[in-house]
């Protein structure tokens, strides 16, 4: 019994080790072109927003989102896709998918002020092809409009557990290769 418990320790320790968190932190500008408010639990919205993002790794991020949001019978539900670009000229594509955390929102009025929400890294080149399958979880804050109509927000988002190898990947990347 007493090298089995051992034997554990040791390998969620090593797990631990060769482990790492990716960690992005974004702000930008959205807007909701588009919404229409059927009664207090069914509405719809077009979203889209312009964003930049530094990480923990190398990567430095910027890129626009589009999509829609539509509430039906009190239950949100988001269609959202992120097309990001890093520094080098690669290029990413992010979804929201459904949270596996207790989904949170807080709204003012019409507009989001803050939300927990999942995201899955589902496909790009260069250092975004290593992050395919990825899940982060993040936390937005919309923090008001601006003169132009826009809201200014952050977002933080983590994906745990990822392994040493792909960190390291990632930070291997420089200029984009010419296909």
């Amino acid at each position: 019994m007493n090298i089995l418990i051992k034997s554990l320790f040791c390998f969620l320790l090593t797990t631990k080790i060769f482990a790492a968190d990716f960690i992005l932190n974004c702000s930008g500008v959205d807007k909701f072109p588009r919404f229409i408010k059927i009664d207090e639990k069914n509405n719809f919205l077009i979203y889209s927003n312009q964003f930049q993002c530094t990480s923990n790794t190398s990567m430095i991020l910027y890129g626009t989102a589009d999509g829609i949001v539509e509430t039906v019978d009190g239950v949100q539900r988001e269609h959202i896709m992120n097309v990001i670009n890093d520094k080098y000229g690669h290029v990413g594509y992010f979804k929201v998918v459904p949270t596996k955390v207790k989904h949170y929102r807080e709204n003012d009025g019409d507009f989001t002020g803050a939300s927990i929400n999942t995201w899955q890294w589902v496909g790009g080149n260069g250092p975004f092809a290593e992050l395919k399958g990825i899940i982060m979880t993040g936390a937005y804050l919309q923090l008001g409009k601006n003169v132009h109509d826009g809201g200014n927000f952050i977002w933080k988002g983590t994906a745990s557990g990822i392994s040493d190898k792909i960190i390291q990947a990632i930070n291997s990347y420089t200029k984009k290769v010419e296909e």
